[in-house]
């Protein structure tokens, strides 16, 4: 999640204004954001991660393992030929292959790398799809549709590309679903930074109903103006840039006014979100009434076989015959 993290919390947020830029980052001048900000750029770096990104390791993930097995396949016929032909002791090329059994040729497949790599996939999808929703919001969809064609994929290989895996008992997913509730936990506080940092959601909101409800001017609300002679170019031009500043270059009071509106949002937004979160946890069961109902009964029904099969046992031990008496 870096690049991410990057674009949403920290590219353009220290440059400075002109005629006093920061050039503190090994001496260069920090990159800003393209003139539509920096949720655009969020956005595009999502759709390609999750339309781009996940096609690619779709393809590869079908490539990969019928390149892996014909390789090995061909080098196990190579190396039988080789025994064959030391057996008999003369060349067998021209000679008909030998026949496989089907177990044979299942151990040439891939070897089954278990399902960490699954679980991992999984994982980082939903970060994806949980903590950067609020600036992709068809990521979701993209998320669902490769999970179709990963079911797909993942039957077809562990059916005709791998090795059949060697099934363990398991009670739960273990430490993932830890890392799950992090996720959700991170996503909520990251969604809340996003939409009153990242966004211009705040800046839209304080301007409708602080100075006008049409929105007319936010362009210039949202962006200062410094004269040619102040701004240390040398070419006389006067330039507007990002942010509320005065001709100084100091901080105005709208400023402030939107930090602390941001402030405030991302408190009460986190407040109501865990609320929520934690209300759904409690009203929606792990496990479904109907599924409970048939795991009591399937427990009741094994507890009644038991009981009459030593019922049963008792009865035949009373009236057996002592063959030593």
């Amino acid at each position: 999640y870096s690049s991410i993290f990057y674009i949403a919390f920290f590219k353009g947020r220290w440059t400075g204004v002109p005629g006093h830029w920061t050039t503190n980052v090994f001496g260069f001048h920090p990159e800003q954001c393209g003139a539509a900000g920096c949720m655009q750029e969020l956005a595009q770096q999502l759709a390609i991660i999750m339309i781009g990104k996940q096609m690619i390791n779709n393809v590869l993930e079908f490539i990969l393992p019928l390149l892996k097995n014909w390789m090995a396949k061909r080098k196990s016929q190579k190396a039988a030929e080789k025994q064959r032909s030391e057996e008999d002791g003369h060349e067998l090329l021209g000679s008909a292959p030998k026949v496989n059994y089907q177990w044979e040729e299942d151990f040439d497949l891939e070897e089954d790398e278990g399902l960490f790599g699954e679980y991992l996939e999984m994982v980082l999808q939903f970060g994806f799809i949980t903590i950067f929703v609020a600036a992709f919001p068809l990521a979701p969809l993209f998320a669902l549709l490769n999970n179709w064609i990963e079911i797909r994929l993942d039957a077809h290989n562990y059916v005709s590309a791998m090795r059949r895996p060697v099934p363990e008992i398991a009670q739960d997913i273990g430490v993932w679903y830890t890392i799950l509730d992090m996720i959700v936990k991170i996503a909520i506080i990251c969604s809340a930074f996003i939409i009153a940092f990242t966004s211009s959601f705040i800046d839209r909101v304080f301007y409708r109903f602080h100075f006008r409800y049409d929105l007319v001017g936010i362009t210039s609300f949202r962006n200062s103006l410094i004269s040619g002679s102040e701004n240390g170019s040398g070419y006389g031009y006067d330039c507007w840039y990002k942010g509320q500043h005065d001709h100084y270059g100091q901080r105005t009071m709208d400023y402030w006014h939107l930090m602390a509106l941001r402030v405030a949002f991302v408190i009460v937004f986190e407040h109501v979100a865990f609320i929520i979160a934690n209300a759904l946890d409690l009203l929606v069961p792990d496990i479904p009434q109907s599924l409970d109902e048939k795991i009591k009964r399937e427990a009741y029904q094994s507890q009644r076989d038991l009981e009459v099969m030593l019922a049963a046992d008792g009865e035949d031990d009373e009236g057996g015959v002592d063959l030593f008496t």
